[in-house]
């Protein structure tokens, strides 16, 4: 099974062309999705790290996820995963 890439920001799979951010140049990031990263900048620059996990947490329940996935997505977006992840680490 191939391992899926996950944004470095907030742990969105990034599966299709769609799902990256983009540098300042217009090439798609490679480490980062468009919900937080666009044109080479952050989309919330003075987010606290709180707020930021607050805010991802709610906008992946509130995504288009089925029930099964979202019970996952519960048990496993905690803030220490996110720590773990390039832009907190």
């Amino acid at each position: 099974m191939a391992k899926t890439n996950l944004c470095q920001s907030c742990g969105m799979p990034l599966k299709g062309a769609n799902d990256f951010g983009t540098e300042k140049d217009g090439t798609p990031s490679e480490k980062f999705c468009h919900h937080c990263y666009q044109n080479g900048e952050w989309v919330e620059k003075d987010v606290s790290f709180d707020e930021f996990y607050a805010h991802s947490l709610k906008r992946f329940q509130d995504s288009d996820m089925n029930k099964i996935e979202k019970f996952f997505l519960n048990k496993m977006y905690t803030k220490k995963f996110l720590k773990k992840l390039e832009r907190w680490s």
